[in-house]
């Protein structure tokens, strides 16, 4: 990658985490040191410039402070900041709509197949609910919120006639344990029973929200489990111009829990695997390939929270991390998928005890994992790391 030289003109605080005066620091130079510049991004602003240069060793300097007389690039950073989950459990999305009002997040991602709801009367009361609000005099919550459909077959019950996807659900009619996915959802049968179900929430969810999703994602990945849902995805997304999450956003920890302990009957594609399909498919005339994610920093079962500022905290580092790592990239947009809950429980076990029907009508989200999702609403209630005033903000839809 190029860099470009540049000379000091005073003494100035090269800054470790941000491009902010407040920054800690990571080191002092003297007038006339030399650095070598990776690229300009806009941060806070100090005197008369907001502009700040990204050096090569990943430090932040203010831009006034550093002769150049090379062009550098200016790269503006903007944020897709995702709520999973949306449109089954109401603490879930009553997160979801106090975060988008507030400015914390401008992305859900929205499952269609809410149990007992045939008419999707909860889904369209929830999408009157983003229309009510006005961001500005001309937009509503419904204009600028990115939202995408969140495909399942791995939870709740199928939109689509049982006949018609037997082999994707069990007696009860419920689709089958992500952890039942093995080579048989590779062959043609299988498949094809997977694109009915899939034309099913995409017909439901342009019914409920009128228009094409923003983006597509998968209920645990499984569009990322073999070559033919990989594919089919793949080609489906670029037919439609609709982003769908690259595969390369997968954080270690989980592709570890798939690839050992959950799904010993897949052979899952590596992401070089992945890679490699993706490039003989051609390029997307759209930009996602940038986009990724942060773990979703919930308990492991059957541990729950026990102190939940230490759990906030660490959710809070791990954000700061992210995002410093975004900074110092040539990256000009990111991901970053987040799991609200705004709920006044908080021991697991109270979770676990109230919300004991969900395992019956819609098996397939994870109740152990609640207090997670109540953590990391409340880290992002107390400190956001992006700031929509500034080019690291949120990004807009169009």
């Amino acid at each position: 990658m190029a860099t470009y030289p540049g000379i000091t003109t005073l003494y100035v605080n090269l800054r470790r985490d941000r491009p902010e005066v407040n920054s800690p620091v990571f080191r002092t130079l003297p007038p006339n040191s030399q650095v070598e510049i990776s690229h300009a991004i806009v941060g806070e602003s100090y005197l008369d410039s907001n502009i700040w240069y990204v050096l090569s060793n990943q430090t932040f300097v203010w831009s006034k402070a550093v002769f150049t007389s090379s062009e550098v690039p200016l790269i503006e950073k903007k944020v897709l900041v995702t709520a999973d989950d949306i449109g089954i459990v109401d603490e879930i999305d009553i997160g979801a709509l106090i975060a988008l009002r507030e400015g914390w997040i401008n992305s859900i991602a929205v499952l269609v197949n809410r149990p007992d709801d045939p008419e999707s009367g909860y889904l369209k009361s929830f999408c009157q609910k983003l229309k009510d609000y006005s961001v500005n005099p001309s937009q509503s919550l419904y204009d600028t919120t990115h939202i995408g459909l969140h495909f399942t077959i791995t939870s709740g019950s199928p939109l689509s006639h049982h006949a018609s996807v037997g082999s994707l659900v069990d007696g009860d009619n419920r689709f089958l344990d992500f952890r039942k996915f093995n080579r048989r959802f590779e062959t043609e049968d299988y498949v094809a029973q997977i694109k009915v179900e899939f034309q099913a929430q995409y017909e439901r969810f342009k019914e409920v929200f009128g228009r094409e999703p923003d983006h597509l994602t998968s209920h645990h990945d499984v569009l990322t489990f073999n070559r033919p849902l990989f594919d089919f995805v793949q080609d489906w997304s670029r037919r439609h111009r609709v982003p769908v999450r690259t595969h390369r956003y997968l954080p270690g920890s989980k592709r570890f829990w798939y690839d050992t302990l959950a799904l010993l009957h897949v052979n899952l594609p590596s992401i070089r695997r992945m890679d490699s399909w993706e490039e003989r498919l051609g390029p997307f005339e759209f930009d996602s390939s940038q986009r990724t994610i942060v773990d979703h920093y919930g308990p492991i079962p059957p541990f729950g929270i026990t102190c939940y500022e230490s759990a906030i905290g660490k959710k809070q580092r791990a954000l700061d991390e992210w995002m410093r790592d975004f900074l110092v990239s040539t990256d000009r947009q990111r991901e970053i998928v987040i799991h609200l809950m705004k709920s006044g429980f908080r021991s697991q076990s109270d979770f676990v005890r109230h919300y004991e029907p969900l395992k019956t009508s819609y098996p397939g989200i994870e109740i152990k994992y609640f207090d997670g999702r109540v953590a990391e609403y409340l880290s992002l209630q107390r400190r956001c790391v992006w700031n929509t005033d500034r080019s690291f903000g949120l990004l807009p839809r169009t």
